[in-house]
């Protein structure tokens, strides 16, 4: 009898043992990988980011939104707006007048990019715990179209009496009657557009410590090729190019959901 009751005792441990291991197995389940919070682990399908950054020749801005393909890679479709400086550019200040605004010497267009592109993000090291970064290479291909746009001075000669705003022609206008540069507005009527193409590659290191936010810093590098000359600065200094090849570093402020 005594024997009886052990077994049966014993086998009454073994069975809460087991539910006790079971329910704790499947709780573990059931939080997150990353955020320990109570629920399943979340298989996202949309993504969106804003962003700025800086190239190694001028700033931008960028918005993209895709959807995920896989747990591991996303798709997405990106605008660029860019500005690009010459390498050579040299700010002038009007030696009469210190006051004045400073302008480039030598430099007929400002050169605005626009930018829309198809992105691939593909994980390369995963987020492993909450305060940890994931790693994410990123593919960039598309269509870039270059806006030239005529640089104004504002032009006088000494004792300056009298102002002109004229676009800038370096036969014409030499530094003993540039006064200043003039309002940047000057010239958005007079663009030209040259088409090109672009390919990017970078590095995404994405922190954030919130579900469904998404915070990242990228380095990488890109490149422009136009089909026509692109001339910022006078080729009567220094020869147009069709092709830039730039580094970049951005920061980007996003979302990851499920629809």
């Amino acid at each position: 009898m005594n024997r009886d009751r052990k077994i049966q005792h014993a086998s009454i441990t073994l069975l809460l043992i087991s539910v006790f291991l079971f329910q704790n197995y499947t709780l573990a389940q059931n939080r997150d990988a990353v955020f320990g919070s109570d629920g399943v682990d979340v298989l996202y399908t949309h993504t969106l980011g804003t962003s700025v950054f800086a190239h190694t020749q001028g700033l931008g801005v960028n918005v993209r939104y895709g959807k995920f393909k896989t747990a591991k890679q996303s798709r997405s479709y990106s605008f660029d707006l860019l500005y690009t400086r010459h390498v050579k550019e040299e700010l002038s200040v009007n030696s009469f007048n210190p006051q004045a605004i400073p302008y480039t010497y030598g430099k007929v267009n400002s050169f605005i990019t626009l930018r829309l592109l198809r992105e691939i993000r593909m994980e390369a090291n995963p987020k492993l715990r909450f305060s940890g970064v994931s790693v994410n290479a990123v593919y960039r291909y598309g269509f870039s179209m270059g806006l030239l746009k005529p640089v104004y001075l504002i032009i006088s000669e000494y004792p300056y009496y009298e102002f002109h705003t004229e676009q800038y022609d370096p036969e014409v206008h030499f530094y003993d009657d540039i006064y200043q540069r003039a309002p940047w507005v000057n010239g958005l009527d007079n663009l030209t557009a040259v088409p090109g193409v672009h390919l990017g590659y970078g590095l995404e290191f994405e922190y954030s410590g919130e579900r469904g936010v998404t915070r990242s810093g990228e380095v990488g590098a890109w490149f422009d090729y136009y089909l026509s000359d692109i001339e910022i600065i006078s080729e009567q200094f220094y020869d147009p190019s069709k092709s830039f090849l730039t580094l970049y570093v951005k920061f980007e402020l996003g979302s990851v959901w499920t629809d």
